[in-house]
């Protein structure tokens, strides 16, 4: 179908100004697709939740036995740290799972991105916006629904989360990436509006106490981080050695460094061989060959 002709405008006026990526289109609506109910609730968002359980026991599995936490190549000083972040119950917000998808067989995960999830901006709020706009001007029929409850379910797990934060909660993202930034203010701004006092920072501002908390710009205490920064990132850098005195509750919550890791898709397939919606995957060999057709190498 053809494009708004100002949506361009619009998504800048939203915030939404990574539309386009070093000169080429991010955001794409020249192309729109349609399910019927049947696809939407057996053949994407069943496996969805199947697959999360999965990821759910892999976790359980990996943090009672080491030889997963070394297969994934997780810093053995930071096992503990994993572990009781997964005893303790630490919360998570939310991730993402990329399928592949054509409408006739089983979607296949091709990976899951459940610690630095982004694309959640332009599909809980600017894709509503397009939806809501194509209707009212009679490209879509008035019928037309979205399988996109983002928002509400977001705001409903910061509404739960609220009394165990108490205080102020603190977002973070790296300096330069205006991707990452749009991403955490949504959350920022939806946290907000669930009642909870916040904060914006860079990565690159966080300091720390002597006794090893973590501080913000004005050396504020800070208990509550949501970073959209990776946990293997964290592990390598320098202040990693205050992660576990800085007593800070951290989203996503360290437990994710097992599920954020490349790796989990060839756990996945040993555990669960021959899964519809999954890909045969494997940890590469010592001395790898080359790739034969229909392989990818991550």
């Amino acid at each position: 179908m053809a494009e708004r002709p100002a949506w361009r405008q619009q998504a800048d006026s939203l915030g939404f100004r990574f539309h386009s990526l070093g000169g080429a289109p991010y955001w794409d609506e020249s192309v729109h697709y349609r399910f019927p109910l049947a696809q939407i609730e057996e053949g994407i968002e069943r496996p969805t939740l199947e697959i999360h359980e999965l990821c759910m026991d892999l976790v359980s599995r990996a943090v009672r036995d080491e030889e997963y936490l070394r297969r994934l190549a997780i810093p053995e000083r930071f096992w503990n740290f994993v572990r009781n972040s997964w005893t303790r119950g630490d919360p998570h917000l939310y991730g993402r799972m990329d399928f592949a998808y054509n409408g006739t067989g089983p979607a296949k995960l091709y990976e899951l991105n459940y610690d630095t999830p982004t694309s959640l901006y332009e599909a809980s709020v600017f894709q509503w916006v397009w939806l809501q706009e194509c209707i009212e001007q009679g490209h879509l029929p008035a019928a037309t629904d979205q399988f996109n409850s983002l928002q509400e379910k977001l705001l409903g797990a910061f509404s739960t989360l609220r009394p165990k934060i108490g205080g102020l909660m603190h977002f973070a993202s790296v300096r330069d990436s205006e991707e990452d930034r749009a991403t955490v203010e949504y959350l920022q701004d939806l946290a907000t509006q669930s009642g909870i006092r916040t904060q914006y920072l860079t990565i690159e501002d966080i300091g720390h106490t002597a006794d090893g908390r973590y501080t913000d710009c004005d050396n504020r205490i800070i208990d509550t981080l949501f970073k959209l920064y990776p946990w293997e990132y964290l592990f390598a850098e320098g202040f990693a050695q205050y992660l576990e005195s800085s007593a800070t509750t951290w989203f996503e919550p360290p437990w994710k460094a097992i599920l954020s890791n490349k790796g989990v898709l060839a756990l996945l397939w040993e555990l669960h061989p021959g899964h519809p919606n999954l890909l045969p995957a494997f940890f590469e060999a010592p001395n790898p060959t080359p790739l034969p057709a229909g392989w990818v190498r991550k």
